[in-house]
């Protein structure tokens, strides 16, 4: 796809082959080659950029059965599509689903990141919305050659600087013939991401990449749809549209039956949701679970929320045994085969692995590893809020909606937005995220349920940064109506441990205006704006002062 169209419809895909697996149309790692054309596929999608003839009729292009599109917002590091905002509004206006994507250029890789990250933002898109697919990067020749100065490693920094910022791995557009002359064969930094490939012959599908095959397949960029004057890129995805719908945040579409059960009473099919990936150095909830599902595989594991060395080394043990690379790191692969099926009856490490995960959801259990009436009652309520069969089986659909939920821990989710939570109830949703209680004088007393949703979501959005909270709604604080004492504001510490959250800030969120003399950026956190300030008092130490709203 020469016009750079076609990375919104990878994102899409991305995320659907990551959970797809058990749905049977891609495996999780992508190593099934499938059906053999295009019309196999029932998903369809195209990609555009200013090159296409304007205006798009989008109205059209949705009836003629067209799910889903991809936009060009970015080039390098200074080229914006000037289509792409109104396109990214139009198409989402007329009910498809819609991502943008970035042309890989010259320039570092982390710059370009910076470039695509503000001009998506800039256009309202934030990766959580309903209808917004994940973000896509398109790797491509540029006349026949390879973009300057471009890298394996390179490479790798773009997506992990789009994946902090928006909180799911982006898709990548590329073909077998780049990655083996651009990246010398180098595809390690792609292996979390869904792969969008072009192939113009129908009968031949794109040759895998890395032994992993295409989620969604450019397979003409001379197509002919509704609304669109002249050739449009066009795309299927290997996926169902309630994979797909589910990628956008949007409910099943009215009349799609629910999956069925694999044979044998197994797990039911995972949700298009990306896994989160924990490695040594990760803290909090996701890591608790994953210790709990390694005892239960015969690991003895403290199960301290803590990745260290020894966890490190289970893990390694654990993919060995199961066939996995065994680099130490959970990611989409490992946590599909760690998680089993437990239901009322159950008990053992694998039921508290569930447990601490609800419990982070805010349902009131014990993590005793017994699976009774009450932590029933949990998983259907759970399953029943995220549009999951409600029957209190913890499957494969559930673990993965469980553990890849959008924050960390969200007991504050059945709160209003402006609602106050006491001390203990929002000491006790921290330290489920793994963040460290307030120390000294600081009182989290009548702190909003959504300024914890933020400071938890902060956590999981950089990464599981290290947090430890200096200043709450106790007084001595400034006033005002979004100030300590009204639970808008929290501070974080800077030194030591407090670097990475620093360094997350700094490099992924957009900068503003200063405060006084106080350097300030902007983001927004699972749909909770906020606002950082680099505050430098004169008569105590430098720290985050972080609004919520």
């Amino acid at each position: 796809m020469r016009k750079n169209v076609r990375n919104l419809l990878v994102q899409t895909l991305a995320a659907a082959t990551v959970a797809a697996g058990a749905y049977g149309v891609v495996s999780v790692s992508g190593d099934t080659a499938s059906a053999a054309s295009p019309t196999d596929y029932s998903v369809r999608g195209i990609d555009t950029s200013h090159h296409n003839a304007h205006p798009i009729q989008w109205s059209a292009v949705k009836a003629s059965g067209e799910s889903f599109v991809f936009h060009k917002a970015t080039q390098g590091t200074g080229y914006r599509d000037p289509k792409f905002a109104g396109d990214f509004a139009g198409s989402l206006s007329a009910g498809l689903m819609a991502a943008p994507y970035h042309f890989y250029d010259s320039g570092s890789g982390t710059a370009q990141a910076a470039h695509f990250v503000r001009t998506a933002r800039a256009a309202g898109y934030d990766g959580k919305k309903p209808g917004q697919l994940p973000p896509v990067v398109d790797l491509e020749k540029i006349r026949g050659k390879c973009p300057a100065g471009v890298t394996g490693n390179q490479v790798d920094a773009f997506l992990t600087s789009v994946r902090q910022a928006f909180g799911v791995s982006p898709i990548v557009y590329t073909s077998k013939d780049f990655t083996d002359t651009c990246l010398r064969g180098n595809v390690t930094a792609l292996a979390n991401s869904p792969l969008w490939q072009p192939r113009y012959n129908r009968s031949q599908q794109p040759a895998p990449i890395g032994g992993r095959y295409w989620s969604i397949w450019q397979y003409t960029e001379k197509g002919s749809v509704p609304g669109v004057r002249g050739n449009v890129d066009r795309n299927v995805y290997k996926g169902t549209l309630t994979q797909l719908r589910y990628l956008a945040h949007l409910a099943p579409a009215s009349g799609t039956p629910t999956p069925p059960t694999t044979p044998g009473g197994g797990a039911t099919p995972a949700p298009a949701r990306t896994w989160p990936v924990v490695k040594q150095g990760s803290s909090g909830v996701d890591v608790r679970t994953a210790q709990h599902l390694l005892n239960a595989a015969g690991h003895g594991l403290d199960a301290d929320g803590a990745f260290g060395p020894k966890t490190t080394t289970a893990v390694k043990a654990f993919q060995q045994n199961n066939g996995l690379k065994a680099d130490g790191i959970i990611g989409s692969n490992t946590w599909n085969k760690l998680v089993r099926t437990v239901g009322q009856g159950s008990s053992g490490p694998a039921v508290k692995a569930a447990q601490v995960q609800l419990i982070a959801a805010g349902h009131g259990l014990d993590a005793d590893g017994a699976f009774g009436p009450k932590t029933t009652a949990a998983a259907k309520a759970f399953q029943q809020k995220n549009g999951l069969k409600a029957d209190g089986v913890i499957d494969l659909s559930t673990w993965n909606t469980l553990v890849s939920r959008t924050t960390d821990s969200s007991p504050t989710t059945p709160a209003p937005g402006n609602g106050k939570l006491t001390q203990r109830q929002a000491l006790a949703q921290l330290a489920s995220a793994g963040i460290k209680a307030p120390v000294g004088r600081t009182s989290l007393a009548g702190v909003r349920a959504r300024t914890i949703q933020g400071v938890i979501a902060l956590k999981k959005a950089s990464g599981g940064c290290t947090i430890v909270i200096t200043g709450g709604t106790e007084s001595g604080h400034g006033k005002g109506t979004y100030s300590h004492a009204n639970g808008y504001k929290l501070d974080l510490r800077t030194r030591d441990e407090g670097r990475c959250v620093t360094s997350w800030i700094k490099t992924t969120q957009r900068k503003g205006a200063p405060r006084g003399k106080d350097a300030r950026w902007y983001g927004t956190l699972n749909g909770i704006s906020a606002e950082y300030v680099y505050e430098v008092p004169r008569s105590s130490g430098v720290h985050w002062d972080i609004t919520f709203k």
